[in-house]
């Protein structure tokens, strides 16, 4: 880990002229306490130096850590000699020892002592119970040191701190979850890595980390079942509700990328921890997929109902056509000369003679005119089977204080294997209904369940099979809006368990405004956000026209498709140049990944997901062969096949621990395909590099 990777403060690696006189260029202010403090002119640099970099770092850097830019600024604006020799005599006389003491009580900061110390301890036992990256926990920690004006330790000090106390409140989390086990459930989870009588000669736990079937229709079956089979699993996975979310994924990540073996060989405390999050992790995931699957499948229905509305309208477009010129004559015959009883008498022969034009209009008036709703059921029903199905599954709740839909969707399954045409609302089971409890039925839905043309009516009874087609197709909306959660799923969730209480939110609103700058009384808040939203809309007016991509049509704003990327230049030079080389050295790509791994070390981006030190045997092989099969895309299988001595699940396990663009190891973030780039890249530098006498990893390879 590098400093780079968290706000550490450090030296830019190049500095503009504006960025030397904003932040180096000492003030009146400072320089009046530069001259009443060092008298001497060999110590004022120094002194300045001192000053001006602690005000940009928060710690004391020795002159040979400082770029010669800012000394160079800092030297002409004071008007003296920049000296290197002095600067290093400065270093270590004891001038400066009494310097240190003067720039910290100007600048109001405390040293790093005991104090310190025990704050900086304090805060990162507290950030460790909730974050689990130590990128994070160092960052909270700096924090911290800021604004109790320290002085900023060591980088490896806080390094070595955070990783101690992450460890040790991952050992307190662990505990706590192993004590809330009873002898029965140690029993039970450690029966997931034990073989057992399968003739397959893999244990539970290898079944628990396969992925679940895809989310179709055809695969739902096996999704029912081990939905089945996690939920007998999840009995304990209660305890893991006071553990923070972010704990429970890294650990669930970490044991889907060992073995049993490997889970064997844990603690008990951990193993336990890990097992439970993985089990919940792979629930939520199964329960997504489900949801998933009922969403689509209700879209699709109502999709079909939509075009057999099409279809419908298009093959009676004739009576549509004939009850028009049949209006036109009624409209001529009104303004004929004609009596009043020869016009009814005309009027009714003219309405009367074709009967299905009649219950045409019927019908179109009756269910809205262009309703594809009254279709739907048609379509529903070959699917109903499998939508109930997933629907008794599921445990649905109201994240509103409408409670109406949830209701109304308990009441729907406690009578889904009655066949009368429609039920009465005051049934005698446990679920029964009221007025109320149906005012979320939209109204192009109304008149096929209730039967009734108003919404005031007082109602009895709902038709069976339009309440279910309309549960089903409202919960779709539910889902999406979150106004329903499902419980133990992870995109369906309920966002209020994620919220900070009320409670903590008042005791920690002001410390928190003060942090973000922000207000947190009402009215000043209001304030503060419509002037920002403001300042950012008359921004965008302003800027707009700038964007090729934006452009406003008919009223309605467009954002165009980005161009493709120019080849850089150089590109098609480099891509000869490479395979020359290649090609003349009698190089393969396993060639160029052994020799750059050893070159470069570019294996140190790789590792376990838990940031611990890797135990996998000939690691260095595994790393090149996961690089090779997905940076080429041949893909684990292809390598398994064509590489003797390798399974299919060796270069998918160092593709989980992998840097990506969604994930990080190390601390640094990296692209597969630009890793794989930079690696073959290095090839051109040529293979004729000291080894050091160490046996090529890829030796066997070859062979």
């Amino acid at each position: 880990m590098q400093p780079s990777d968290t706000a550490y403060p450090r030296f830019k690696s190049r500095l503009s002229q504006t960025e030397l006189e904003r932040f180096y260029t000492p003030s009146d202010t400072e320089r009046v306490f530069c001259n009443s403090t060092a008298r001497s002119s060999t110590t004022r640099l120094g002194f300045v130096l001192l000053l001006k970099t602690y005000q940009r770092l928060g710690y004391f850097v020795a002159s040979n850590q400082v770029p010669n830019a800012i000394i160079e600024h800092i030297a002409a604006t004071i008007g003296e000699h920049c000296d290197q020799s002095n600067l290093r005599q400065y270093d270590i006389s004891q001038a400066r020892r009494k310097h240190l003491s003067a720039v910290r009580n100007f600048l109001t900061v405390k040293p790093f002592s005991d104090d310190g110390k025990a704050l900086m301890r304090q805060t990162f036992i507290e950030a460790a119970l909730t974050k689990e990256d130590v990128i994070d926990i160092i960052n909270i920690g700096i924090e911290t040191l800021v604004r109790h004006r320290y002085e900023l330790p060591a980088f490896d000090t806080l390094v070595r701190e955070a990783r101690v106390q992450r460890v040790a409140a991952n050992q307190v989390l662990h505990a706590q979850i192993y004590d809330g086990l009873t002898d029965a459930g140690r029993l039970f989870l450690d029966k997931l890595f034990v073989v057992g009588n399968d003739p397959r000669r893999v244990s539970p736990w290898n079944d628990l980390k396969q992925d679940a079937a895809k989310p179709t229709v055809d695969g739902m079956r096996d999704l029912l079942a081990r939905y089945d089979s996690l939920t007998d699993l999840s009995c304990h996975t209660y305890l893991l509700k006071t553990i923070p979310i972010v704990k429970i994924k890294q650990w669930a990540l970490e044991g889907n990328s060992l073995d049993a073996a490997s889970m064997v060989d844990m603690s008990a405390a951990k193993r336990y921890a890990v097992a439970l999050s993985l089990i919940q992790q792979r629930l939520a995931h199964v329960t997504d997929d489900l949801c998933d699957i009922f969403c689509k499948q209700m879209k699709r229905v109502l999709h079909c109902a939509e075009e057999a509305l099409e279809r419908y309208l298009k093959d009676n477009q004739e009576k549509t056509d004939e009850i028009l010129r049949r209006f036109a004559m009624l409209e001529t015959l009104l303004n004929s000369n004609q009596s009043a009883t020869e016009q009814l008498q005309g009027i009714r022969q003219t309405v009367t003679a074709r009967p299905d034009l009649c219950e045409f209009s019927r019908l179109h008036v009756e269910y809205g005119g262009k309703n594809e709703c009254r279709f739907v059921w048609h379509f529903f029903k070959p699917r109903r089977a499998t939508m109930l199905r997933i629907l008794i599954k599921l445990k649905m709740v109201a994240t509103s204080q409408d409670v109406g839909f949830e209701r109304s969707l308990a009441f729907m399954l406690e009578h889904r294997h009655r066949h009368s045409e429609w039920f009465m609302l005051k049934s005698n089971g446990k679920a029964a209904l009221t007025s109320n409890d149906l005012a979320w039925i939209p109204e192009k839905w109304w008149k096929l369940v209730t039967g009734e043309t108003q919404r005031e009516a007082i109602l009895t009874r709902i038709n069976h099979r339009q309440f279910e087609v309309c549960v089903c197709s409202q919960m779709v909306r539910e889902l999406k809006s979150g106004d329903l959660c499902v419980i133990g799923s992870d995109a369906y969730s309920d966002h209020r368990d994620e919220l900070v209480p009320m409670e903590e939110c008042e005791r920690t609103r002001a410390d928190y405004g003060e942090k973000v700058g922000l207000p947190v009384e009402t009215t000043a808040f209001i304030a503060h956000v419509r002037t920002m939203l403001m300042t950012a809309a008359q921004q965008a007016d302003k800027t707009y026209h700038d964007n090729p991509y934006f452009k406003i049509i008919d009223g309605r704003p467009k954002l165009g498709r980005q161009e493709k990327k120019p080849t850089p230049p150089g590109f098609k030079q480099l891509d000869e140049a490479l395979t020359r080389k290649l090609d003349s050295l009698e190089l393969s790509l396993l060639d160029v990944l052994a020799d750059t791994l050893q070159w470069i070390g570019w294996g140190k981006h790789f590792g376990p997901l838990s940031g611990h030190q890797g135990k996998l045997q000939e690691e260095d092989r595994r790393k090149i062969l996961t690089v090779f099969a997905y940076g080429t895309g041949l893909g684990p299988t292809q390598i398994a096949k064509n590489i003797a001595d390798v399974s299919q699940c060796a270069p998918g396990i160092f593709r989980q621990s992998a840097p990506s663009h969604d994930g990080k190891t190390g601390g640094r973030y990296l692209y597969r395909d630009q890793c794989v780039q930079s690696i073959s890249t290095t090839a051109l530098l040529g293979r004729h590099k000291a080894r050091g006498g160490r046996r090529h990893p890829m030796e066997s390879v070859r062979k």
